[in-house]
């Protein structure tokens, strides 16, 4: 067990007037009574001073370390033995709730099931390469620090996942990439899409069901064929709405 320095590691006896009270004496007991229960030197709890505690020429008490499973009364008096002050209870110990935290359950990570969550700072965790799986996606979701690539050599359809990410051709064509609507895949407003085509023939980004497509500064809902070389950034500025830009793109 591991002491607690009580609240004020530099105590100083002083009387009425100010001044500095010298040979005071602290007296510790139980709380309650006059069991005498002995502070000690250092957190180890394994040297007691002396009880009473006996202050110095300047009224100032040694370090005190108070057990935590103990709840104690502490008397100051003269060096003569009249009581100044009656303190009880002190130092009393924090006995943690049902569903409470306490510093070794973070130490050892246990106190993951009391956080309801698992949080990547406790003891032990490093946040390196962390994943994204998107099952919900929201635009103050965690997102990436470059643009992952989704090499599609084939007719494809957007999912979730898809989201800050290069949509990829490299052989063939040519096909058709589907943008679907909300109802099927739920993108929210600010969704961004990369797609870059190496390939040799012609990728077409097709409109689901309901989905507008539009190129950045025309009014023409249409689908957008994407050259060989061309590279365009599609974004979903509001429900179901999309407007592309770049190079390769008509």
């Amino acid at each position: 067990m591991t002491g607690t320095l009580i609240p004020v590691p530099t105590l100083r006896a002083v009387d009425a007037l100010g001044v500095p009270m010298n040979g005071a004496l602290l007296q510790w007991y139980l709380t309650g009574t006059t069991t005498p229960t002995p502070v000690y030197t250092s957190k180890t709890l394994a040297t007691p001073l002396s009880n009473p505690v006996v202050s110095d020429s300047a009224g100032l008490f040694p370090a005190m370390f108070v057990d935590p499973a103990i709840t104690y009364r502490a008397q100051l008096k003269t060096s003569g033995g009249s009581v100044v002050q009656d303190i009880d209870p002190v130092a009393a110990p924090v006995t943690p709730g049902a569903g409470s935290i306490v510093a070794s359950m973070l130490a050892s990570g246990v106190a993951i099931a009391n956080l309801g969550f698992t949080p990547v700072n406790k003891a032990g965790d490093t946040a390196t390469n962390l994943l994204l799986t998107n099952t919900v996606l929201a635009v103050t979701s965690a997102g990436y620090l470059g643009a992952p690539l989704n090499t599609q050599n084939a007719a494809y359809t957007l999912a979730l996942g898809d989201a800050g990410k290069l949509i990829l051709a490299t052989t063939g064509g040519p096909y058709a990439w589907t943008i679907p609507p909300r109802a099927s895949v739920a993108f929210p407003a600010g969704t961004a899409v990369v797609f870059r085509s190496v390939a040799g023939g012609t990728v077409t980004l097709t409109r689901g069901a309901a989905v507008t497509l539009r190129i950045a500064g025309s009014a023409t809902d249409q689908d957008v064929a994407l050259a060989q070389w061309g590279m365009a950034t599609a974004i979903m500025d509001e429900n179901d709405h999309w407007v592309i830009s770049g190079v390769g793109i008509s």
